[in-house]
């Protein structure tokens, strides 16, 4: 029978990438329950430095592929290599990032298990069956991100595989020193792609100056004409902030969308959130409702925003920024 929490080990460059240690956090919640072991997946040339990562990660076991040549990229032949891998481990789920990777390679991964794939959870609960077995609730927004529904894949239909948004959970701390077994796949060999790499170009804007920045000033619509998105800039410099924003603000390009906060943008984890002329939808304050401190401005006494926020302001965004700049 299914058994075992299986965490896809995303890395790029001979690095597991951060947001694994995420769902690592979240595959200990769902240990806490289920008694069941942690386990990672991870294809790729360099696998041994990967793995000696993973050792450190709070996993109980980890299965390797090392490959002839950077797969990277190439999601139709690492898919394979996956699937095969998952269908020998036969875990009961499967966590997946819900990166750019995570998403393409485990749509084929779902496709050749014939399984599942729940896109995007913002979270996971665990429930049992009358029979004693265990599954998981897979909660996400959907119908155009205004409402949350919860998904159940169908009993007795193994792995039940998801992906999971970065920022939701905390990254698992793990102690040093764990014991944690290692299994390599010798003969799982990477099959030829139909993909060819021409360039790798880094990317253009930097997420993770503001998934690690400890103050974050973000703008809604009230900040969309070019005069009250300057003050905010200026704000946000004064204040040493990284600026983020609602999805109008990344729809105009105003703010990139590796700055977008909220459902179909990043969650976020300030010490210190500011909120300039934003509304509350609550498809972006599920992005940052774990702030530790959160000031709301906005003219619309009524708006949502202020049911979340800490302390609220009532006022024009442009006259707070104005008085505030020229103390």
């Amino acid at each position: 029978m299914a058994n075992g929490i299986c965490v896809f080990a995303e890395n790029y460059n001979g690095n597991i990438e951060p947001v694994v240690a995420e769902l690592v956090s979240a595959a200990h919640f769902i240990k806490k329950t289920t008694g069941e072991k942690i386990q990672a997946v991870v294809a790729a040339r360099d696998c041994e430095q990967l793995a000696a990562q993973l050792e450190q990660s709070g996993v109980d076991e980890i299965y390797a592929v090392k490959t002839d040549r950077d797969c990277t990229f190439q999601d139709d032949a690492l898919s394979q290599v996956l699937a095969e891998m998952i269908k020998r481990i036969d875990p009961a789920s499967v966590l997946v990032p819900a990166t750019p990777m995570g998403r393409s390679v485990f749509s084929r991964v779902a496709a050749r298990l014939g399984c599942g794939l729940t896109a995007d959870c913002t979270e996971l609960l665990v429930d049992k069956r009358e029979d004693g077995s265990f599954y998981i609730k897979q909660n996400k927004p959907s119908f155009g991100e205004n409402v949350f529904v919860t998904i159940v894949t169908k009993e007795g239909c193994y792995p039940q595989m998801m992906t999971v948004r970065p920022g939701v959970y905390t990254p698992y701390e793990a102690a040093p020193d764990a014991e944690v077994k290692v299994e390599y796949f010798d003969d799982i060999v990477l099959p030829e792609s139909k993909i060819e790499i021409v360039e790798a170009l880094p990317a253009s804007s930097d997420t993770d100056s503001i998934l690690a920045a400890e103050v974050v000033v973000v703008g809604g619509r009230g900040a969309e004409s070019e005069e009250n998105f300057e003050l905010l800039k200026r704000f946000a410099g004064k204040l040493e902030a990284a600026i983020g924003g609602t999805r109008p603000l990344a729809d105009t390009g105003m703010i990139p969308f590796e700055h977008q906060i909220g459902q179909t943008g990043f969650t976020i984890r300030p010490r210190i959130c500011i909120s300039l002329g934003v509304s509350g939808a609550i498809q972006h304050t599920e992005g940052i409702k774990d702030t530790k401190l959160f000031v709301a401005v906005n003219e619309d006494e009524n708006a949502p925003i202020f049911n979340v926020s800490d302390y609220g302001i009532i006022g024009d965004m442009k006259e707070v920024l104005q008085r505030y700049l020229e103390l």
